[in-house]
């Protein structure tokens, strides 16, 4: 047995019709590698899949803090002498944000007389239940831009007021970012 290269046979196999459908093989192996890597994920589409799913999740955290606060505000509106029944909406900015907490290494690296500071940050995991998961350091709510009460004492000068003073305080919101109107029967 010979184990060279040989030319000659290789020149004949990719010549005239043979060249054509070797070519035409390529083409179809090309095509089916393309459509096999769209069906396999890549990390990076399967990172942008869960920073969408986690937005979808912020915003849901979002919505559930905006409900609870208008649950809060009505209960307690509905509390003061002379408001009745009332309806409550507020307005938020910006999204739920979590800052985790850190191991921050500082170290001092020399070169050639030169000297520059370097710093290393590493997000500090715990673990639960056999999952790892970025340990919380604070949690920050989205501001609260607004509110709007519409009440039955709404048209009263003095119910307007306390309500008010009321949201002001619960909320510490300046007056101007609060309005009363009187709820229509």
């Amino acid at each position: 047995m010979k184990f060279g290269i040989d030319l000659h046979r290789i020149k004949e196999t990719f010549s005239g019709k043979n060249k054509t459908k070797f070519l035409f093989i390529i083409g179809i192996a090309g095509m089916l590698l393309i459509l096999l890597s769209e069906l396999i994920p890549d990390k990076e589409t399967a990172n942008q899949v869960n920073e969408s799913q986690s937005a979808v999740t912020q915003g849901d955290e979002t919505e559930l803090y905006k409900q609870q606060i208008q649950t809060e505000l009505t209960e307690l509106l509905t509390k003061i002498q002379g408001v009745g029944d009332c309806k409550v909406m507020v307005t938020v900015e910006g999204t739920t944000e979590y800052v985790y907490a850190e191991n921050i290494s500082r170290y001092n690296d020399t070169d050639n007389e030169r000297v520059s500071d370097k710093y290393e940050n590493n997000i500090v995991f715990t673990e639960k239940d056999g999952e790892k998961q970025a340990l919380v350091k604070k949690i920050i709510k989205p501001q609260i831009n607004g509110v709007v009460v519409v009440c039955e004492g709404g048209g009263n000068v003095q119910v307007s007021e306390r309500v008010i003073k009321a949201v002001s305080t619960a909320l510490n919101l300046s007056s101007g970012k609060i309005c009363v109107e009187e709820k229509i029967h």
